[in-house]
């Protein structure tokens, strides 16, 4: 659907108004807008260098630096700095490798956390059909979409309470990564 503002159409009457300090301040204001959008695009890219350079110190320098001399916690300038683990992991977006992913779940037992949400379409007049279980709309031929899914939080707290344990679960599988991360408290 095209902005109703970028089809504006004008005929030569439309321009009685306008006069050559009008069309240059016009000119000047638009020129403005353009070079600002240019400071806010190079704006969010040092925004996102800046983001990524605070990770690599979060993730990697600092926990790596305690570790080597032997440190878990540590006071610096009135904030206190202490590791802690962190788990990141993903569901695929692969149809397949999702299907694997939800299977391995169940496999180890873990099938409680899968969410489901089943939708169907009904034309006119079906409100009495709308009410009827899954298998009824199925055995009635009805087209039933399914969608299937692990919350990306649950997988996190799933992923690290089984490692903790040492349960069972393929890491690979979900992308998974298991690092240590520095906590900084205070100022």
């Amino acid at each position: 659907m095209t902005d109703v503002f970028d089809q504006i159409v004008a005929d030569a009457d439309d321009f009685t108004g306008l006069t050559t300090e009008a069309g240059k301040e016009l000119s000047d204001l638009i020129r403005e807008v353009q070079g600002l959008d240019k400071d806010v695009q190079e704006a969010e890219g040092r925004f996102k260098d800046l983001k990524r350079k605070r990770e690599r110190y979060l993730v990697e320098l600092i926990p790596t630096k305690m570790q080597e001399v032997g440190m878990d916690k540590v006071e610096v300038n009135g904030s206190v700095v202490s590791l802690s683990t962190f788990v990141s992991g993903t569901m695929p977006k692969d149809p397949l490798q999702k299907e694997a992913a939800l299977s391995h779940l169940r496999d180890i037992g873990c099938g409680d956390f899968i969410k489901n949400k089943i939708t169907v379409s009904f034309g006119l007049s079906e409100d009495n059909r709308a009410k009827s279980i899954k298998a009824d709309l199925e055995e009635q031929g009805m087209d039933v979409g399914q969608e299937t899914k692990v919350e990306p939080q649950t997988l996190k707290k799933l992923i690290r309470e089984r490692v903790e344990s040492n349960q069972e679960i393929d890491l690979e599988r979900f992308n998974a990564f298991i690092g240590t991360i520095a906590k900084i408290k205070g100022n």
